[in-house]
């Protein structure tokens, strides 16, 4: 009988317990072994167990907790209640649970490959829920304005955002990108603090390759920095 037979004949209690030790290792920072997790992975996602994926989530439900805690602390104006903080756990789960495939799994070198694709599922859920809280608030600009026109002039409070997206250094800028790629990199880096591999995942389909996000956004950075026009704009606005 192999080492992989073995593995897999390993109670899933024996097996969870000794994939919690490797994790607790890995987050550590200490050399570990990564074959007990990779079968609990394996069982969850290739053979679609229940109590294997029930497993996972027990046990990583607290790193997924920090990872969501961790981007509110990064955006204070970003609202989360104990109950959103429950939807984008289980919505990051949903999510890894339905893009992380066997193929995929099978691609992994090491548990950390695993367990940041999870972390790019938190990112998913909450950006998805971020933008969606600044479409209802341009809406609601909207119908303000419309309000206004009807009923006299109302001054809503501009969020740092907007000020930035309505001022003469924004729209020059736009004006010096080539494509929707370069306003998705920058838009996507400077408003959603997305780093590039955040973007590679949450813009499926408009890049090849995750070196392609961060060679446009270089490109973009360079080109900027180079602009003269750009320098005496940001000066004068200093």
């Amino acid at each position: 009988m192999t080492h992989e037979t073995n593995l897999q004949y390993m109670t899933l209690e024996d097996l969870a317990q000794r994939c919690a030790q490797e994790t607790k290792l890995f987050f550590n920072y200490v050399s570990h072994e990564t074959k007990y997790c990779f079968e609990l992975f394996r069982r969850a996602i290739s053979e679609r167990d229940d109590p294997a994926w029930k497993a996972i989530m027990d046990q990583y439900r607290p790193s997924v907790a920090r990872w969501v805690n961790r981007w509110a602390d990064r955006h204070p104006d970003f609202p989360l209640s104990s109950q959103a903080q429950e939807d984008f756990i289980w919505e990051a789960f949903e999510r890894f649970w339905k893009f992380f495939t066997p193929e995929k799994l099978g691609r992994s070198q090491e548990l950390k490959g695993i367990l940041r694709y999870l972390k790019m599922c938190v990112n998913g859920a909450i950006t998805d829920t971020w933008r969606k809280l600044r479409r209802e608030q341009f809406d609601r600009q909207l119908e303000t304005k419309d309000e206004s026109e009807e009923h006299g002039p109302v001054e809503p409070e501009s969020t740092p955002e907007e000020n930035i997206l309505n001022s003469e250094i924004w729209q020059f800028i736009r004006m010096r990108l080539k494509d929707e790629t370069e306003h998705i990199i920058v838009y996507a880096s400077i408003f959603l603090g997305l780093s590039p591999r955040e973007i590679f995942t949450e813009f499926p389909g408009r890049f090849l390759n995750i070196k392609e996000v961060y060679q446009c956004k270089a490109n973009v950075w360079a080109r900027l920095g180079r602009d003269s026009d750009l320098r005496d704009l940001l000066r004068k606005g200093a």
